[in-house]
C-alpha cells in the first residue's frame, strides 16, 4: 500500500475529472508506484488518455501534475 500527496495543481486537475478519468489516473499512480523505476527524483507516466507526474520515495507517491486529453470540442477523451 503506497501514500499518495497530491499538489494543488494535481487535486484541481482531479476535482473537474469525471469519475472514469480519475480511475484512468488512480490506475497510473498504482502502476508508478509499483514500478522499482520509478524510484528517482522525477518519473512520468502516460495511461491511454491521460498522464501523471510524480516522484517516489519509499512509501510515498508524490503526485506533481497530471491531466486527461479532451477532444477539440471540449468533451473529456
Amino acid at each position: 500500500m503506497h501514500r499518495v500527496k497530491l499538489r494543488d495543481r494535481a487535486a484541481a486537475v482531479m476535482d473537474v475529472l469525471p469519475d472514469d478519468g480519475h480511475e484512468e489516473v488512480l490506475a497510473v499512480i498504482d502502476a508508478v508506484a509499483e514500478a522499482p523505476e520509478a524510484r528517482s527524483n522525477r518519473a512520468v507516466a502516460f495511461g491511454v488518455s491521460s498522464w501523471v507526474t510524480c516522484s517516489v520515495a519509499g512509501d510515498v507517491v508524490e503526485v506533481l501534475d497530471n491531466g486527461r486529453a479532451a477532444r477539440p470540442d471540449g468533451v473529456w477523451a
